[in-house]
């Protein structure tokens, strides 16, 4: 007879729908040992960390993307503002 792991693991498991629905199952269900539950829970710290690194670094790209725009609007908007002296109007000594 063949052991075979309780739980297989893909990449994280929020990738998986399957293996999410699964695992809430077998807890409801108290199919996992205390062991089990422990390891599910270390996994699920590690993942939501790696989670929160990601959203930091995605963040990090956005407001970098935005710090751009702005500058680069904030310089179209003074080159449009500033005064143009070929369409001024001329001044006559009075």
């Amino acid at each position: 007879m063949s052991s075979s792991p309780a739980i297989v693991y893909a990449s994280r498991l929020c990738d998986s729908d399957t293996m999410t629905n699964k695992l809430i199952y077998q807890i409801r269900q108290n199919q996992l040992s205390p062991a089990q539950l422990n390891d599910l829970q270390s996994r699920c710290s590690r993942e939501l960390n790696e989670l929160r690194q990601e959203l930091d670094t995605l963040l990090n790209e956005l407001r970098a993307i935005a710090g751009r725009g702005s500058r680069e609007d904030g310089q179209t908007a003074a080159a449009s503002s500033a005064p143009d002296n070929r369409t001024a109007p001329l001044r006559t000594a009075a």
